[in-house]
C-alpha cells in the first residue's frame, strides 16, 4: 500500500514507523529539519528499552503529486485545515484520509476542503512522543484506533486499509457510531488532561487523589451533557467507561495538550476544553470545569501562539 503521513510529530513518526516496518511504501511530510535529519539516518523508533531503526520512509517536505492508498493527517488540530489543502494533489478517487486529531472537527474540516469519499472519523489511543526530528518513543501499549466512515458519502471499502493498519501492529475496530466515538475520546482527553493542566500532574497523581479524581468525572458529566444536547448518543454508562480507561493509564501519563501548555508551546486547548465550552454554550449547557481550565490556561496559550 502507497501512504503519506502528513505531519512529522510524534504521532506522524510512529505511524510511519509501524507502516514502513510492515512493509508498506511510506512517504513522511515533514518540516527541512526532518528531511535533513532523514539524509542523517533512519527514523527510529523506542519502545521501553528496544530502540528500533526503520529504513524505507521517504521524507520530503512537499506532498507528492501522485494519488496514494492511504493518508494519515498527523497535525495538531488547528492545522487540519491547511493540511488538507496541501494535501489535495495527493488524495485522488480511491484514498482513504485517517486523521489522528483529538477533538471531534477534524474529519468535518477535512470533509470541506477534500470532499465527503474516503474521509474517516477516527479515535485514536496511544501515547507517542518526539524524542528528536527522526525519532519517536511509544510510551505504553500500541495504538488502538476506533474508526467509521465521517459522512454517508464515504463510498469506499474499509477492508484494504483495516488490513494495512492492523498488519502494522495497530488495534482498528470499525464504529457503528462515529460521532458518538468521537465525543466519547473527547469527553475523556479534555476531562483528565484538564485537570492535568490545572493540577500539573500526572494520572499518577490526578487518578487516585480523590479531589481531582472527582473533579475529572465531573468533567466527564459536562462533556455528556453537552454531547447529549447535541444529539449524540451518549449516557452514564460512556461516562464509567472512560473514567475506567483513565485510571488505567500508567502514573507517569499526561496529555499532549498538558505537555504542550506545561512547556509553553501551542496546544490543542481550543479543541478540547474550548471546544466544550463552544458547543456548550450553542446548546446552553454550562460547563464551568472546562470553562475553568480553558479561561485559567488561554493567556498561555496566546502567548505561545504569539511567539511561535
Amino acid at each position: 500500500m502507497n501512504v503519506t503521513v502528513f505531519g512529522a510529530g510524534g504521532m506522524g513518526l510512529y505511524f510511519a514507523a509501524l507502516l514502513a516496518r510492515a512493509g508498506h511504501r511510506v512517504t513522511l511530510v515533514g518540516r527541512e529539519s526532518t528531511v535533513a535529519a532523514a539524509a542523517a539516518g533512519p527514523l527510529t523508533l523506542t519502545r521501553g528499552e528496544a530502540v528500533v531503526e526503520i529504513s524505507g520512509v521517504t521524507v520530503v517536505s512537499e506532498v507528492p503529486p501522485e494519488p496514494v492508498d492511504l493518508v494519515v493527517v498527523a497535525v495538531k488540530a488547528w492545522q487540519v485545515t491547511e493540511a488538507a489543502r496541501a494535501l489535495r494533489p495527493t488524495v485522488g478517487p480511491r484514498t482513504v484520509v485517517l486523521p489522528l486529531q483529538n477533538g471531534v472537527e477534524a474529519a468535518g474540516e477535512l470533509v470541506q476542503v477534500l470532499g465527503p469519499r474516503g474521509v474517516l472519523g477516527c479515535s485514536a489511543v496511544v501515547i507517542a512522543k518526539r524524542t528528536g526530528p527522526l525519532a519517536v518513543a511509544c510510551l505504553g501499549s500500541d495504538a488502538a484506533l476506533e474508526i467509521g466512515p465521517a459522512t454517508e458519502g464515504f463510498g469506499l471499502p474499509l477492508g484494504a486499509t483495516v488490513d494495512a493498519l492492523t498488519g502494522a501492529g495497530i488495534a482498528v475496530s470499525v464504529s457503528d457510531d462515529i460521532e458518538a466515538t468521537l465525543w466519547r475520546k473527547l469527553m475523556l482527553i479534555s476531562s483528565y488532561g484538564g485537570v492535568g493542566a490545572l493540577a500539573r500532574q500526572p494520572v499518577g497523581v490526578t487518578s487516585t487523589d480523590p479531589h481531582t479524581h472527582e473533579l475529572v468525572r465531573a468533567a466527564m458529566v459536562e462533556v455528556l451533557a453537552v454531547a447529549r444536547a447535541r444529539g449524540v448518543r451518549l449516557g452514564e454508562a460512556d461516562v464509567d467507561g472512560m473514567m475506567k480507561v483513565f485510571e488505567s493509564f500508567r502514573p507517569d501519563t499526561t496529555s499532549s495538550m498538558q505537555r504542550d501548555l506545561l512547556a509553553g508551546r501551542p496546544s490543542e486547548l481550543e479543541f478540547q476544553n474550548g471546544a466544550v465550552v463552544r458547543f456548550g454554550r450553542e446548546v446552553g449547557v454550562p460547563t464551568p470545569i472546562h470553562r475553568c481550565v480553558y479561561a485559567s490556561q488561554l493567556p498561555g496559550e496566546l502567548a505561545a501562539r504569539k511567539e511561535a
